[in-house]
């Protein structure tokens, strides 16, 4: 008995020892990368672990636990300790990526966020984390006992959500002249609120609003007169090649639908917006004095005809 007790003692002291001579810092950008797949490029943060004994270094062999929580403190990820990845410290220092802290390959996302259709449909679709604050927990385990080896680390972290772009130019419910804008058309918008760190693309697109129908109508049911994608640069010429002299006058509504990289649209405050930013309606008006164009100030941009 005394024996077993001294022996007792001695895995405490041990482990007593392996605690106090490692450290710990997790170190992770309040803001990483959108894509938990991308957060091995650096940006995330990394974790760092310091042996801090005089004496030769022991081995010591571990592996890590890591949770996802959302707001209300509900664990939405969480990854197996039984499959985890076992790792050695025999330096003084070591560093670890943050793919290697968060173990994608390993992490089971919870029946909960996986039955919230919007969320559930981005992570499981693109391992995309929707907008909103979480945190990142960390535990290190020593590998041969399963007792930890540091505290518990927490961090927490955001995922935003957009502003998206504001059309800018042409303006809404604006006449263009039809000879100026057989040349050419300016379209501007602004960027994304905040400013992403990824690049983003958008998708410029214009419709014809026929006879009959509303500017909605078109967006919804016709194919556009134009339909490119321009990567971050926020303006695009166009050199339309409709004939605008061949009536009186034409009208157009025209949007921005917003996408990152990976060509997955960017979160914003309105999700039922699909990326696209608030349409903008103008018009083309064949008018007979050349540089002037005027087709009623009180037309019904509602429903034009």
């Amino acid at each position: 008995m005394k024996k077993l007790l001294i022996t007792y003692v001695t895995i405490i002291f041990f482990l007593g020892q392996a605690k106090a001579q490692l450290s710990a810092n997790l170190l992770l950008n309040s803001r990483p990368p959108t894509y938990l797949s991308d957060w091995g490029n650096g940006r995330a943060g990394s974790l760092l672990i310091t042996f801090n004994a005089q004496r030769d270094i022991n081995q010591i062999e571990y592996f890590l636990v890591t949770k996802i929580l959302n707001e209300s403190g509900e664990i939405i990820a969480q990854s197996n300790p039984n499959l985890a990845k076992t790792y050695l410290i025999n330096t003084k220092t070591q560093i670890l990526r943050m793919d290697q802290v968060l173990q994608l390959e390993n992490l089971k996302f919870s029946a909960a966020i996986e039955n919230k259709s919007n969320a559930g449909d981005m992570l499981n679709r693109s391992g995309k984390l929707p907008p909103g604050f979480y945190t990142l927990s960390v535990e290190i385990f020593q590998a041969k006992t399963g007792r930890p080896l540091v505290e518990k680390m927490n961090r927490r972290f955001t995922q935003l959500n957009y502003t998206l772009p504001y059309l800018l130019s042409p303006q809404n419910q604006i006449w263009l002249d039809a000879h100026t804008a057989q040349a050419a058309i300016v379209f501007r918008w602004s960027s994304l609120v905040p400013m992403p760190q990824e690049t983003v693309k958008y998708r410029l697109n214009v419709f014809e609003i026929l006879e009959n129908q509303t500017p909605m109508q078109a967006l919804r049911s016709n194919m556009p007169v134009l339909d490119i994608t321009i990567n971050q640069n926020t303006q695009y010429v166009w050199r339309p090649q409709l004939d605008f002299k061949s009536s009186d006058k034409m009208t157009f509504v025209w949007s921005i639908q917003t996408f990152d990289l990976k060509d997955e649209l960017i979160n914003s405050l309105d999700e039922n917006t699909q990326g696209r930013s608030e349409p903008r309606v103008f018009g083309i008006c064949n008018s007979k004095v050349p540089g002037q164009a005027f087709c009623g100030e009180n037309y019904d941009w509602s429903n034009p005809k």
